[in-house]
């Protein structure tokens, strides 16, 4: 199987694998981000980078906000469509925006929708992107995961296994952190339950179910602070979780870049 690791995991049976990542969460994410940014100061749209089944997106329209979202799965931009109506989706790719230079208000990049293309630097080309379709004063909003806390946790070579049964599959994950290209991998095993079953909307798992490893990138706040301003881009606003914590003390990254100089 020669297709990228994000190519396969955000098929249909994403959903059910991050379940527990529901729209109380959501609701939770969309109380604090206008508290640290406006997000549309000019009243231009709001772009969801990597926008998956929508849910992040359904806040933004019920908000009344102008607004895209985006995505490369195919799959999850049909379950946006069922839960959105009409609101405006686009399959593309983040690393080759097909929007005009200056077009949005706000990107949001929100539960780790960064770091799937290499170590650090490999994803410049994201922050040149969305710097590039950022109206200048605009925001980029980016939520990660806490990487000094990742690497503490899966410090020294260790392997972390999860397994469970959800939704008709059996669910199996290895996570481990690699100090060679300072990514965090995790192998995921998928098997249903039933195999003699067809793929459903229950059970989205073909017969011989699935394997893939998710690799993201893990950076310092430095590295990433220097990379967004190499593309025009300061950190106005952070915190440590959807509640506020502090930035060093939370699970999370929330972090807010405001658009300072526009790319030549």
């Amino acid at each position: 199987m020669n297709d990228a690791w994000f190519e396969i995991a955000f098929g249909a049976h994403y959903p059910v694998l991050y379940a527990h990542r529901d729209r109380a969460e959501a609701a939770l994410c969309f109380e604090l981000l206008p508290r640290l940014a406006p997000f549309s100061p000019h009243g231009k749209p709001v772009l969801d980078l990597g926008c998956g089944d929508g849910r992040h997106l359904e806040f933004l329209v019920n908000a009344g906000l102008s607004c895209v979202g985006l995505d490369l799965s195919a799959p999850l931009l049909e379950l946006a469509s069922q839960r959105l109506g009409c609101a405006p989706l686009v399959r593309g790719d983040m690393r080759n925006l097909g929007f005009l230079g200056q077009s949005f208000d706000s990107v949001l990049s929100l539960f780790t929708a960064f770091g799937y293309f290499g170590p650090l630097r490999d994803n410049a080309v994201v922050v040149q992107e969305v710097s590039r379709i950022l109206s200048s004063g605009g925001h980029w909003f980016l939520d990660y995961f806490n990487c000094e806390r990742v690497v503490q946790e899966l410090g020294g070579e260790q392997e972390f296994v999860r397994e469970r049964v959800e939704a008709g599959m059996r669910i199996r994950e290895t996570r481990r952190y690699s100090t060679e290209d300072s990514q965090v991998s995790k192998d995921v095993e998928l098997l249903p339950l039933e195999t003699t079953a067809e793929s459903t909307a229950e059970n989205p798992l073909p017969l011989e179910g699935l394997r893939y490893t998710e690799k993201v990138a893990v950076f310092s706040l430095e590295e990433m602070d220097a990379m967004a301003r190499a593309h025009g881009l300061e950190r106005v606003a952070s915190s440590g979780s959807y509640e506020g914590a502090d930035l060093a003390q939370g699970q999370r990254w929330i972090l807010v870049y405001r658009k300072t100089k526009t790319q030549k």
